[in-house]
């Protein structure tokens, strides 16, 4: 054990050093403005403010929106915001704490990696070379400094991570496998959706391989293992996509995806840029140039040695994946982005994120295979760094503190895409007051998933919340239930209250889609918990 401890102990450290000139723009004061970074902040904050009321699972934002609220984390991934928590509790601030979870994605993903690759290619210099290729690549740079995706990069650990235990499922019937890819699995889900749906291509081919070669034990401990996850994760994806109808996003999507195709050229030139890949200034859709070298090596290596190479079936299968999987980035993939769940990414670029992890793991191979093919790929792996860490830098600095970021109301959205469909004018202020009524109002306490207050109406009155109608609120005149109406154009709730003294309690509660959801996570983070208990006692034993 305790030599197991000193391992990844050492470990940590080499990924840390490594990974150090990526990441010294984090450890500087302030933080700098990026696509969705800042946004990440805002997030956070109001993650902060939901658990502070006891909203759990976090769902509703009662502050965001100009304070009308709305479902953020009902579709927005929740994930890293958990996580970011952690570090707001330990009082590293909200910009702290978003800083330290991307600085942590890079550190966690080189570690990642290298367990995966020096345990596929069985070879340490592999790990080395996989490890560094995973970091020191452009789209690692756009991740961290120009896009700033939280939820992204924070998905590049897991990958790793994945693939790692499904080989151990197709090398062992052990449950612990079984549950430990389930668990990882579920992680991504609640990281990164899109990522999520990206990197089912590979299990997808997995499985195509797996059926073809005739292991059906091991597609069916897979499938297993993958219905587990979604068990884990149900709290977030069942809402997500059975409430979808209910908001924007559905009728319209963010951005037209033909502008977003990328040319073969596009692979290797290098453009370096803060702005949209359509801007002038745009990012670029680099694979980088030593990473398509070392490919170029492992494949010609492949061809030449194929009948003589003991893993030929694994490399293959990497290789073919990484052809499939990359002929979705150009147009001529166009009709293949209409099929369910594709069709809901619009960039066609993101792609890379699964590339670059396909790439790094094959260029480890070369690590196994003796002194001048590993000097060689250290080298393009050194050659990676210089290429790539003159441009991961801010586009500028900024220290607004975390007093901007808490009281900045917007919706954190770039099209309002996760509003309601019932709400028509969309706020561009905060309203005057929160409950409005031709009466006196009293003892006003509004959180973000309760309100409550008391009324005085000399007659029967309709009296307005400014806060947007979701199922799951529920309103209370002195303890009876009464009808909440939202056809008006800011969707907000409106319900009929007679004349006289009353106290008028709001409360928003999980619909029976949601209650089930929560209800099946739980029993299976319950099932999880009471295994691992279970191995620890009988290993004890």
């Amino acid at each position: 054990m305790k030599s197991k401890i000193l391992y990844f102990l050492g470990l940590f450290v080499l990924a840390f050093l490594i990974s150090l000139p990526l990441i010294l723009p984090y450890f500087k004061q302030g933080f700098f403005p990026t696509h969705d970074g800042e946004w990440a902040v805002v997030r956070l904050s109001d993650m902060y403010r939901e658990i502070k009321d006891l909203q759990f699972p976090a769902r509703f934002s009662g502050y965001l929106n100009f304070q009308y609220g709305y479902p953020l984390f009902n579709f927005a991934y929740p994930l890293p915001y958990y996580f970011g928590l952690i570090f707001v509790f330990l009082k590293m601030g909200f910009v702290g704490s978003i800083k330290i979870l991307f600085s942590l994605s890079v550190i966690f993903s080189f570690i990642s990696m290298y367990l995966l690759s020096s345990n596929f290619w069985k070879n340490k210099w592999a790990g080395l070379i996989s490890g560094i290729f995973y970091l020191y690549v452009p789209y690692r740079i756009v991740d961290l400094y120009v896009r700033g995706s939280i939820g992204e990069s924070l998905s590049f650990v897991l990958f790793p991570l994945i693939l790692w235990g499904i080989k151990k499922i197709y090398e062992s019937k052990d449950l612990k496998y079984f549950f430990a890819t389930s668990a990882f699995f579920a992680l991504l889900v609640a990281t990164h959706n899109i990522m999520t749906v990206l990197f089912g291509l590979i299990i997808f081919l997995i499985v195509v391989a797996s059926l073809l070669y005739k292991k059906f034990n091991f597609v069916f401990r897979l499938f297993g293992s993958l219905v587990f996850s979604m068990c884990l994760s149900a709290f977030f994806w069942i809402p997500a996509i059975f409430e979808k109808n209910l908001i924007l996003l559905s009728k319209i999507p963010i951005a037209d995806r033909n502008l977003y195709f990328v040319k073969p050229l596009d692979l290797i030139i290098p453009k370096w840029g803060y702005g949209t890949p359509t801007d002038p200034n745009g990012f670029g859709y680099q694979l980088g140039i030593p990473q398509l070298l070392a490919l170029g090596f492992v494949i010609l290596f492949f061809i030449l040695k194929f009948k003589k190479e003991s893993q030929r079936k694994v490399l293959s299968f990497l290789i073919i994946s990484t052809l499939v999987i990359s002929f979705l980035m150009f147009s001529a993939s166009s009709l293949l982005w209409k099929l369910p769940l594709l069709s809901e990414i619009n960039y066609p670029w993101t792609v890379l994120s699964i590339l670059i992890f396909l790439v790094a793991l094959i260029a480890g191979y070369l690590g196994k295979l003796g002194k001048k093919f590993t000097i060689l790929a250290i080298i393009l792996s050194l050659s990676a760094v210089v290429f790539v860490l003159p441009h991961a830098v801010p586009n500028y600095q900024v220290d607004r503190g975390d007093g901007f970021y808490v009281t900045n109301q917007a919706t954190t959205t770039s099209s309002n895409e996760l509003m309601p469909l019932w709400v028509k004018v969309f706020p561009l202020s905060a309203p005057s007051s929160k409950v409005v009524a031709k009466g006196n109002i009293s003892n006003l306490k509004s959180k973000s998933n309760s309100i409550s207050f008391n009324v005085s109406l000399e007659k029967n009155e309709t009296v307005k919340i400014n806060t947007i109608y979701y199922p799951g609120w529920e309103f209370k005149i002195d303890g009876t239930g009464t009808k909440i109406n939202y056809n008006n154009k800011y969707g907000v709730m409106e319900i009929n209250v007679p004349k006289g003294n009353h106290l008028v309690q709001g409360k928003l509660s999980e619909t029976p889609l949601r209650m089930t959801a929560d209800f099946i996570s739980f029993a299976a983070v319950f099932t999880l918990i009471f295994y691992a208990i279970y191995s620890y006692f009988k290993k004890i034993k």
